[in-house]
């Protein structure tokens, strides 16, 4: 489990937990579906809000309603929307590679020593 800060909003990251990680997969697969509905033909400004409220909803569908406002101060700016998005995966991601790193410490603690095993004599 981490806290990541931005904007002045912590929110516990934990890539172990059951109830964090259904939240979690949930989130993207609803950004996927709205993320190929994107409108791509239109006013700059109907692009940019529809873009922004895809991370407004990601972030809102994972930590509860109104996250997003509060990480983004509501604004639609699809810039500081992307640096957060990015800084948010990265978190994730570095919390994914603790994890496993953990695991397999673990994993390695119950593995039989194969050099002690040929000393000896088993296979």
């Amino acid at each position: 489990m981490s806290l990541w800060k931005w904007n002045d909003v912590e929110l516990e990251i934990d890539m172990e937990d059951y109830d964090f990680l259904h939240k979690y997969e949930k989130a993207f697969e609803t950004l996927e579906k709205k993320e190929s509905e994107l409108q791509k033909v239109g006013t700059q400004t109907v692009i940019i809000k529809e873009y922004c409220d895809m991370f407004y909803q990601l972030f809102d569908d994972i930590f509860g309603p109104g996250t997003g406002n509060k990480l983004f101060d509501g604004k639609k700016n699809a810039r500081i929307c992307e640096e957060c998005y990015s800084d948010f995966i990265a978190e994730c991601n570095k919390g994914v590679l603790e994890a496993n790193k953990r695991r397999n410490a673990m994993m390695n603690k119950f593995k039989p020593n194969r050099a002690q095993g040929r000393a000896s004599g088993k296979k």
